[in-house]
C-alpha cells in the first residue's frame, strides 16, 4: 500500500527539521546567487511530449518532477515500537538497573538524490527508550569515529556517493561492507562494527570507505575498498544486566576480556595511517552451479585482546598492575562456496586470521551448513512453505598468542568455536508466520544455549506485529551462560513506507 503523499510529505519534512539545524552548526556561511547543480537537476529528464489537446488546457499538462519531489518519491522509512519483559530480576551490582519492564521507539529513514550517473545516499535512525545507562545525544566531534559505547538517539549511518557506470562502481562515503555466503554465521564478515547495547537487537555503525567494484567478467566482481577509520563495537553498561553474572567460584564480576578486578583501560584507536584498513574480494556466480568467493583483508582487529603493563600506584615508589584492551593489527584470508541441488542449497566458507607479533592467536574458523524447503510436505500440514536451516561452526587455533605482557587473547568475545545453528521458518500464508531460531555452544568447558521464538503477523500493507520469546542459559563462563537471568519476552509493531 502506497502511504499518503501528504503523511509522506510530513515524515520527509520531520526528519530535514532533525538534520539541516545541527549540520549548519558547523558549517561556513557560503552564499550562493545561483545553485547551478539543482538547475541542471531539473533540466536533467526532458519534458514528455506535448499531447494533443494540452494546448488548450495548459494548466492539467503533466509538471515535470523537481528535486524536491524527487527527494520525496525516494524518502523511505519504518517506525517501530518495542516493549520488552525480562521474567528475572538482573544481578545485583552498584548502579544497576533493576527495572524489568523496557519500552522503544525506533524510527528508520534512508532517502537518496541522483543526478546523471550520480547518487548522494543519506540513511539513519532516531531512537529512545527508559533504558538506563544507553542513549547519547548526538556529538558531532565524534561524527568521523565514535568513540562512545552508548546508543546515539539519532545516528547518520548511511552517508555516501555512488557514481555508476556499464562495467563498475565506484562509492565514496559511509555504507556497511558485508562479506560472506553464509546464512546464520558468517566468519569472513568481520568489517561490519555494531551497537550491542543489546546484543540481541543489534544495529551497524558502517565505515568511511572509498571502494570500487569492477565486473571484470560475466557474473564476476571484483572489490577493493580503502577504509580510513577504525569504528570500534558499542558495549553494554558495565551495569547492564548484559554484563551477566559473577564467575563460579570467584568474588569478581564476569567480563569478556577475564581481566578480573584489575584496572582496565580501553584502546583508542585514533585515526591514523597505522589503523587504516584494506579489503579485497573475488566474487563470482553462477560458476557450473556455483556461487564462490575469496577475500583478504588487512587492518584493525575487530577483537579486543588484553595487555598488561604497570603504573605507579596510589603511594610514592609502588606500582599496581594496569590492563589494556588493545585493537591490534590483522591478516585475515577468507574463501566459501554456495550452491543449490533440488530443493537443498549447501554453503560454507573458512577464514583463517593472522595477528602480527603474536598479539592475538592465530586461527582457522570456518562453518558448514544446509538449508533444505518443504514445499509439497508443508502443504499437508496446512502450511504454504517450511525451511529449515542448520550449521556447524567451529575453530583451530594453529598459534597461540605470545608476545610480552599480553595476558589474554581475543578467544572470550569470539564466536563459532564450536557451535550448534539452526532455524526453522513456518510460513501459513501471506500474512502469518514463525520462526524458531536457536544456538548451542557445546564446547565441555563453555556450554551455552540460545533460543528464539517469533511469531509475526501482517496486519495490513506495510504494518506487522512480532511476538517473541529469548531464552538463554549455559554454564556462568560461557557467551550464554552469563545471560541466564536474561529470559524475556518482546513485542513489536512495525510501519514501514
Amino acid at each position: 500500500m502506497r502511504m499518503n503523499p501528504f503523511l509522506k510529505s510530513l515524515a520527509f519534512l520531520l526528519v530535514i527539521c532533525l538534520l539541516c539545524p545541527p549540520f549548519s552548526w558547523g558549517q561556513t556561511d557560503y552564499r550562493f546567487q545561483e545553485d547551478d547543480l539543482l538547475k541542471e537537476m531539473d533540466k536533467a529528464e526532458p519534458a514528455p511530449p506535448e499531447q494533443k489537446g494540452q494546448e488548450k488546457f495548459p494548466l492539467i499538462a503533466a509538471k515535470q518532477p523537481t528535486v524536491l519531489s524527487k527527494l520525496v518519491d525516494d524518502f523511505h522509512g519504518s517506525l517501530r515500537l518495542r516493549g520488552v519483559h525480562y521474567w528475572q530480576n538482573p544481578p545485583e551490582r552498584d548502579g544497576a538497573d533493576t527495572r524489568n519492564d523496557f519500552g522503544e521507539a525506533l524510527f528508520k529513514f534512508s532517502d537518496k538524490i541522483s543526478y546523471k550517473n550520480f547518487a548522494l545516499n543519506v540513511g539513519g535512525w532516531v531512537e529512545y527508550g527508559n533504558e538506563e545507562n544507553t542513549y547519547s545525544g548526538t556529538s558531532f566531534s565524534e561524527f568521523w569515529q565514535d568513540m562512545d559505547r552508548r546508543r546515539r538517539i539519532m545516528d547518520i549511518s548511511d552517508l555516501y556517493v555512488n557514481y555508476n557506470r556499464d562495467s563498475f562502481n565506484f562509492l565514496i562515503g559511509k555504507k556497511t561492507i558485508t562479506n560472506g555466503m553464509s546464512t546464520l554465521y558468517l566468519p569472513s564478515d568481520r568489517m561490519r562494527p555494531q551497537d550491542l547495547n543489546d546484543p540481541m537487537d543489534v544495529k551497524d555503525l558502517n565505515l568511511w570507505q572509498a571502494r570500487m567494484d569492477f565486473d571484470v567478467a560475466e557474473a564476476t566482481t571484483l572489490t577493493a575498498a580503502f577504509l580510513p577509520v577504525y569504528q570500534p563495537q558499542k558495549t553494554p553498561s558495565e551495569t547492564s544486566r548484559w554484563m551477566g553474572e559473577r564467575k563460579q567460584g570467584e568474588s569478581t564480576e564476569f567480563d569478556l576480556y577475564d581481566a578480573g578486578n584489575a584496572n582496565m583501560k580501553d584502546d583508542v584507536a585514533k585515526v591514523t595511517d597505522t589503523n587504516f584498513g584494506y579489503f579485497a574480494r573475488f566474487k563470482k556466480k553462477g560458476f557450473y552451479g556455483w556461487d564462490l568467493f575469496a577475500s583478504f583483508y588487512h587492518g584493525p582487529n575487530p577483537f579486543y585482546v588484553v595487555r598488561e603493563e604497570q603504573v605507579p600506584g596510589p603511594t610514592p615508589g609502588t606500582t599496581v598492575p594496569q590492563r589494556i584492551k588493545e585493537v591490534v593489527k590483522v591478516d585475515d584470508y577468507a574463501v566459501g562456496f554456495s550452491t543449490t541441488y533440488e530443493s537443498w542449497e549447501f554453503h560454507g566458507e573458512v577464514v583463517y586470521n593472522f595477528s602480527y607479533d603474536r598479539k592475538d592467536d592465530d586461527y582457522f574458523n570456518y562453518v558448514g551448513g544446509f538449508t533444505y524447503t518443504f514445499d509439497d510436505f508443508a502443504k499437508k500440514i496446512w502450511m504454504e512453505k517450511i525451511e529449515f536451516t542448520a550449521e556447524y561452526a567451529n575453530e583451530v587455533i594453529t598459534r597461540v598468542q605470545n608476545a610480552e605482557n599480553y595476558v589474554s587473547s581475543s578467544k572470550k568475545s569470539r564466536l563459532g568455536r564450536n557451535d550448534i545453528l539452526s532455524r526453522i521458518n513456518f510460513e501459513y500464508n501471506n500474512k502469518l508466520s514463525f520462526q524458531f531460531v536457536c544456538n548451542f555452544q557445546v564446547d565441555n568447558v563453555d556450554y551455552g544455549r540460545f533460543q528464539r521464538l517469533e511469531a509475526k503477523y501482517k496486519l495490513r500493507d506495510g504494518l506487522i506485529t512480532k511476538l517473541a520469546g529469548e531464552f538463554f542459559g549455559g554454564q556462568s563462563d560461557s557467551t550464554y551462560g552469563r545471560w541466564q537471568r536474561n529470559d524475556r519476552i518482546i513485542l513489536e509493531f512495525e510501519y514501514s513506507f
